[in-house]
Parts: C-alpha cells; structure tokens; sequence
C-alpha cells in the first residue's frame, strides 16, 4: 500500500464525527469513510481495523459500549458501500487507552477518536497490537419499565333521596 494512502488513514481519524453522545454519525464524516471505502476498493487483499475510543466523562461501562457502537457505526456505513463483512473488524475500547491528559477538555477531545489500521490477512490486527484484546462489552441496564398504577376506581356517588315534605 502506498505511503499517500496509509497516510490517508492515519488522517482520517480527525475527521470522523458522532452525534453527541450517540452512535450515529455526522454527514461531514461521509466524504472521509467514502475516501477508505475507496482505498479498500483499491487494495482488496487488506483488510480494516475500526478502534474507537472515548474520553474519562461518565461511567466507564457506558463509554465502552458507546466507543464500540461508534466504531460498528463507520463499519455499517463502509459495509452499506458494498466492502464485504469479513474485511472489516470493529472493536470499542472506552475510555482505557487515552493518548492525552483526560484533565483538559482539549485532552478529551483527542481521547474521543476512531482510528483505522489496515492489514493483510494472517498479519495481527495493528488495534490490538497496539492496544490489546478489545474489553468484552457488559450489556447495557434494562431500564425498568414505568410502574402503571390501577386507576383507582371511585365508590358511586349517592344521590341523596329528595325529601318530602
């Protein structure tokens, strides 16, 4: 693979944009997923790593299930532009590999990332050479559904009997 292109995926990683606190990707991310879409196209024997990661903000098991959705998020867009499935590997980490200080908001914002590694098959995905086995992803709380409360049922009212006089 050219220099331009591996270049061109270390890149691109600046460019990819959520929702705040969501999954779902904003369209300025489109032309850069389309531009890997294109370098896959162009080299079909590698295949993709999809890592994101997350800031310190929040509960930890909440930030790892977001970064994994967010990193199957870019999967499900290169995948709906006809890459096939088994050349691309998604994996969360949250918030256990930072590359700057979690203290400062522009810390943060460089935590907040998803990183794309290509390799040839049979090579170790560069995320996990790079980061370890991704952390099994614990499931997310099963919210309780409201309590509904019997409407309450009123005696009749009596009407009094009219008096006689």
């Amino acid at each position: 693979m050219k220099v331009e292109e591996k270049k061109r995926l270390q890149e691109a990683t600046k460019y990819i944009q959520f929702e705040f606190d969501k999954a779902t990707l904003k369209p300025i991310s489109f032309p850069t997923l389309n531009g890997l879409v294109q370098i896959l196209n162009d080299y079909p024997d590698y295949s993709l790593g999809i890592s994101a990661h997350a800031d310190n903000k929040g509960d930890d098991a909440y930030n790892l299930r977001l970064s994994d959705a967010r990193a199957a998020s870019a999967r499900t867009y290169m995948l709906s532009k006809g890459i096939a499935a088994d050349r691309i590997v998604s994996h969360g980490y949250g918030e256990t590999k930072p590359i700057a200080d979690n203290a400062t908001e522009a810390g943060r914002a460089i935590n907040r990332r998803v990183e794309f590694d290509v390799y040839l098959p049979g090579d170790p995905n560069p995320a996990e050479t790079k980061y370890g086995v991704a952390p099994e992803i614990p499931a997310a709380p099963v919210k309780a559904a409201p309590v509904k409360k019997a409407p309450v049922k009123k005696a009749p009212v009596k009407k009094a009997a009219p008096r006689r006089k």
